[in-house]
């Protein structure tokens, strides 16, 4: 609640704490503008269309007052001061200290604006200096809060209103108080709302805190050249409007081809950086975008890539990072630039005396594991105003874009890497266990050749059990071997008719179909580009498994394909056992089996080297199932370009 100032530290009343009520307010839930644009005033206008909207502003405002050790001076005129103090009370002010204390004080319309029988500017103007005056000497400064509707009697003084208001904002500025007049559209015509608005820099309507982009100063709204001077605000703001609508026309085009560019299925990154290089010249109207590794600890910077002419700044090209401007993206956080290398320090470097730079847009990409990277635009001659927060944003958004890619190759060349060591051993390991394991293998052929009638049962099953054992890791090596060469190992893509595919590997499962007594539908399979012979393995071991895995009843599979987007689906569905869900992920695990060898032969590396077939081919392989209810194997082909 108020008390006298010498109880609250001093602090300059201005429409900055009024604003700073409405912010805070739970009741407000509009934005509230920053006051940059214009001279405050310390006026503020709140055109309303119903009380709770009325309310809304005034509460809070007056609430915020009292805290801060102000006196708030009510002016009422449509509300009853009764309505206006149960307002206060709800909103949780202690109304009765307030009025006692003197820290709120009720005025009617006929006791201030009207209390000489009619309406003067001048002396309402003396009322407001006088009160402001007086309750400045004991308080940290006074609110004025005036409901406008006691204009409307016999004879509205309307134009002195207007007079009024302009007056006020010469007053206030030099006065330890700020104004909330109150406006009833529904009330007052629509050509003295049309100059309120005019007369008051910061305007509140629906929740709403405005800047007025229409206030005119009283000096032009009173001057005897106001028609002339309108005339010339009107079309001022009809060019900042367009050009301001040109400018964000401009941003929003920009945009979009950069979400084209980055979202381009095709194109490499390197195309794609050439295009975005570009499109940031033409956006900052610059010469020359570029990517540059650099090395603060060694104090190393190299183009990387670049777009546009210049002698210097070429590939390959290198400097000392302290000579360039992409030093301060190091020194500092965010985005750097340079319009005055001079003032900014860098007018001894090289960038400025041989690479003739004057001009510098530019930030940091950090990565790890990698050397870190400056992205930047430059120019050769210079510019006469600052990069504006919409180029900054945009050259952000565009780094942003960079950064990702760059991680995303980083992370794709330590994955290839990490494959192509893991291949090496693959092969290593099982070429070099191809030679013991036939040796094994021989002797023990040998063993049951030459000794076989003077072996006893025991001896037979024991020596049956290592050939068997040593049949089986012989086909695991040739299945990891097989597995390990699916990338270097596989042919160069080219056409493929799927059906011819598929009637090849039903030939060779001939026996098996026959003897198993299996019924097999197909669909009309499409062309794809891939490995024939890849593309058989995955079809022969589907529906080998399809077979294999049918339990009691004879095999039932279906082929069939859609089609989803710019891929194909391929299904292999059968009526076996099916597969529980917590299993559906290890099945395509390297020799991770679900059956024992009793039940089901196998090495347990089919379903691996389908997975890994179909990736190399850039497709997915999963598989839907339940016990008992059979199991559908789908892949997915990228569909062929039309010849």
């Amino acid at each position: 609640m108020s008390q006298p100032r010498e109880t609250v530290e001093t602090n300059v009343l201005g429409l900055e704490s009024g604003l700073e009520a409405l912010q805070e307010s739970p009741a407000f839930s509009g934005p509230v503008e920053s006051l940059e644009e214009h001279e405050s005033h310390d006026h503020l206008a709140s055109i309303y269309n119903s009380q709770a909207e009325q309310f809304a502003t005034a509460i809070p405002y007056i609430e915020h007052g009292l805290e801060r050790g102000e006196r708030c001076v009510y002016i009422a005129d449509e509300n009853d001061t009764e309505e206006i103090l149960d307002a206060l009370r709800e909103q949780g002010v202690d109304v009765e200290t307030a009025l006692e204390s003197g820290a709120l004080v009720m005025y009617t319309a006929q006791e201030s604006y009207l209390r000489n029988g009619a309406f003067d500017p001048d002396e309402m103007i003396a009322f407001i200096s006088e009160t402001i005056e007086e309750g400045a000497d004991a308080y940290e400064g006074v609110r004025i809060i005036g409901e406008m509707t006691w204009v409307f009697g016999d004879d509205p003084p309307l134009e002195k209103l207007v007079e009024y208001e302009g007056k006020l904002n010469e007053v206030l500025p030099d006065a330890n108080g700020i104004a909330l007049c109150q406006y009833n559209r529904e009330r007052f015509p629509p050509e003295i709302i049309r100059d309120i608005i005019k007369t008051h820099p910061h305007l509140v309507y629906e929740n709403t805190v405005c800047q007025n982009f229409y206030y005119t100063p009283p000096e032009e709204f009173f001057g005897p050249d106001q028609p002339e001077r309108e005339i010339d605000r009107m079309m001022g703001t009809l060019l900042d409007r367009t050009e301001a609508r040109a400018e964000l026309e401009h941003q929003r085009q920009h945009l979009q081809r950069q979400n084209e560019i980055a979202g381009d299925p095709v194109r490499s990154f390197e195309e794609k950086l050439d295009d975005l290089f570009e499109l940031g010249c033409e956006r900052f109207d610059l010469e020359l975008g570029g990517l540059a590794r650099v090395d603060p600890s060694t104090d190393s910077f190299e183009v990387e890539a670049v777009h546009g002419n210049h002698e210097q700044l070429r590939p390959g090209a290198q400097a000392p990072l302290s000579e360039t401007y992409c030093r301060s993206t190091v020194d500092g956080d965010g985005i750097a630039n340079v319009v005055d290398p001079v003032h900014c320090g860098f007018g001894n470097t090289l960038a400025y005396e041989e690479f003739g730079v004057q001009t510098y847009l530019g930030t940091r990409i950090e990565l790890e594991n990698a050397p870190d990277r400056t992205f930047f635009f430059v120019s050769t001659e210079s510019r006469d105003q600052e990069f504006s927060d919409a180029e900054r944003t945009f050259h952000h958004l565009m780094s942003q874009w960079v950064t990702y890619e760059l991680e995303r190759k980083q992370r794709e060349r330590a994955l290839e890497e990490s494959n192509e060591r893991l291949e090496q051993f693959a092969y290593a390991a099982s070429h070099d266990l191809q030679e013991p394991l036939r040796m094994v293998t021989s002797y023990l052929r040998l063993l049951e050749s030459r000794y076989g009638d003077q072996l006893d049962g025991d001896a037979e099953e024991f020596l049956g059990f290592a050939v068997d054992g040593a049949e089986r890791m012989r086909e695991m090596i040739d299945g990891l071997l097989e597995y390990s060469r699916v990338e270097t190992g596989g042919d160069p893509f080219e056409p493929v008719a799927l059906d011819g595919v598929l009637e090849e590997v039903l030939e060779d499962l001939q026996f098996q179909l026959e003897e198993n007594d299996a019924e097999v539908t197909t669909a009309e399979l499409p062309r794809v580009e891939g490995d024939a012979s890849q593309l058989r393995q995955v079809f022969q071991n589907l529906l080998s498994n399809a077979i294999t895995y049918s339990g009691d009843e004879p095999p039932e599979v279906d082929v069939t394909v859609t089609r989803r987007g710019r891929e194909w689906v391929l299904s292999v569905r059968d009526s076996g056992i099916g597969i529980d869900p917590e299993d559906q992920e290890r099945i395509f695990t390297v020799f991770d089996r679900l059956h024992s060898q009793e039940e089901y032969d196998g090495a347990g590396i089919g379903l691996a080297l389908c997975e890994r077939i179909v990736e190399r081919h850039g497709g997915d392989i999963w598989v839907t199932s339940e016990p008992g209810e059979g199991s559908t194997f789908s892949f997915t082909l990228p569909v062929a370009d039309e010849p």
